[in-house]
């Protein structure tokens, strides 16, 4: 009989256990992992509404009166984000890839999906300058052209192929609204965190 009573109280405490290993910690928020908290890119918007991109963690963005220039942590990638007055997104890449007025030849022209209210959205490759590749995409809306220019070395472009994409991708034309970003201050890019 002593040997029973042992035997349950045994069978009694492994169950206890057991159920306060599954339920002991309901309730109790788990901390997220790392990864999850800090984000990958920063959305930047355009002072004046007219477009807004994600700019990777780790790239730096600066602004100037006519351009925004994200350029990768090696520096070896570089884009240039612009708006122009010129209702044909073709035109306005050969003239930002440098391909008017001088001896190169535009590359091939790609339509893209519009991106946000944009009306067009086209992509073309751009001459190699100095071991430098280039390549733009033009998003057409309401007769102006939100240019994006990429250039870079061969092995910069493929080692970034991942933050172009999510560059390229995050394009919206014209801006988000809302309070998607923060309000800049005077002379700063409206960036959202």
């Amino acid at each position: 009989m002593k040997n029973a009573v042992f035997l349950a109280s045994i069978w009694v405490a492994i169950i206890i256990v057991a159920y306060a290993m599954v339920y002991w910690d309901r309730g109790i928020e788990q901390p997220l992992p790392i990864s999850i908290l800090e984000p990958s890119s920063v959305a930047y918007v355009d002072p004046d509404g007219r477009f807004g991109l994600e700019v990777p963690k780790g790239w730096d963005l600066e602004e100037t009166e006519t351009v925004v220039v994200l350029t990768d942590p090696a520096a070896t990638v570089e884009v240039t984000v612009g708006v122009v007055e010129e209702p044909i997104p073709e035109t306005a890449l050969l003239v930002a890839l440098g391909i008017v007025g001088s001896d190169e030849t535009g590359g091939l022209v790609e339509e893209l999906p519009a991106a946000g209210a944009s009306e067009r959205a086209v992509r073309m490759t751009g001459p190699a300058i100095d071991a430098r590749e280039s390549y733009g995409l033009a998003y057409l809306y309401e007769g102006t052209t939100v240019i994006l220019i990429v250039r870079g070395s061969a092995d910069g472009l493929a080692l970034r192929a991942d933050d172009l994409a999510l560059i390229e991708t995050g394009v919206t034309v014209p801006a988000p609204a809302g309070d998607e970003a923060m309000p800049a201050e005077e002379g700063e890019p409206a960036v959202a965190l």
